[in-house]
């Protein structure tokens, strides 16, 4: 069950291979579905066995690629996490973060990245959904059929040896992708790895709740993680090897 990464965005993008069928995991640009497109086809896979595209969290650089998505892939599926349902059906709003958090957390994280700049193309082509600031975050994605119905302890369609872990902080929608044969581990934006051995990401809506959804993830087995921004980690011995 192999994960490959797409660094065509702000956000890494993820293809997840599970038995005869692939899913997609943040498709932050236009530029990202492409390319996982382009892959497929240059492995002469039939394109409809990628069945479905799902999101770790609901921000721009995490799904502004799904609607392109959805025109390269017709038969494929949106799943999203339950509590992104309450955005779609105007129940509730993305949080937001404060202006300090923006100046102290966010800046230094985005100076550090090195594929900034040159995605600038990638994302104004792309949908301009889920921005986190005011007057921006009530633009919702537009899409034909969105299915939120993702949720802890429930199966994921398509994707039969991996769970769902709530892991809010980052967002109250952030969630985790766990595959306890593997070992592997899917985190959003709530580890990343900017500074090359993984850090816990203190751009966040809730602090505590970060933290304490760093505990459950340090109950895993985990040998391999993914993180929403900087490179994989796949040879690690569980999240305190990482976040030391």
């Amino acid at each position: 069950m192999p994960v490959y990464a797409f660094k065509y965005g702000y956000a890494n993008t993820y293809l997840i291979e599970d038995g005869d069928s692939f899913a997609a995991v943040d498709v932050g640009t236009f530029t990202a579905a492409e390319k996982i497109y382009e892959y497929l086809r240059g492995r002469s896979a039939d394109t409809s066995s990628l069945r479905m595209v799902t999101a770790t969290h609901f921000h721009v650089d995490h799904i502004g690629g799904i609607s392109r998505f959805i025109r390269l892939f017709p038969e494929a599926r949106v799943f999203f996490y339950v509590k992104i349902g309450d955005y779609m059906m105007r129940k509730d709003k993305i949080c937001l973060f404060s202006f300090f958090n923006w100046i102290k957390e966010f800046l230094p994280i985005l100076n550090a990245c090195d594929n900034h700049r040159k995605n600038i193309p990638a994302a104004l082509k792309s949908n301009w959904a889920a921005i986190p600031i005011p007057l921006l975050r009530k633009h919702l994605l537009s899409l034909h059929k969105v299915y939120c119905i993702l949720d802890e302890g429930r199966p994921i369609p398509y994707l039969a040896n991996w769970k769902l872990i709530k892991t809010p902080g980052h967002t109250n929608d952030s969630i985790c992708f766990y595959n306890r044969r593997e070992q592997a581990l899917i985190t959003g934006d709530t580890i990343l790895n900017i500074k090359g051995g993984g850090e816990l990401n203190k751009f966040c809506c809730d602090c505590d709740s970060i933290k304490a959804s760093f505990q459950v993830l340090s109950g895993l087995k985990i040998k391999k993680m993914y993180p929403g921004h900087g490179d994989p980690l796949p040879y690690i011995d569980g999240i305190g090897d990482v976040l030391k």
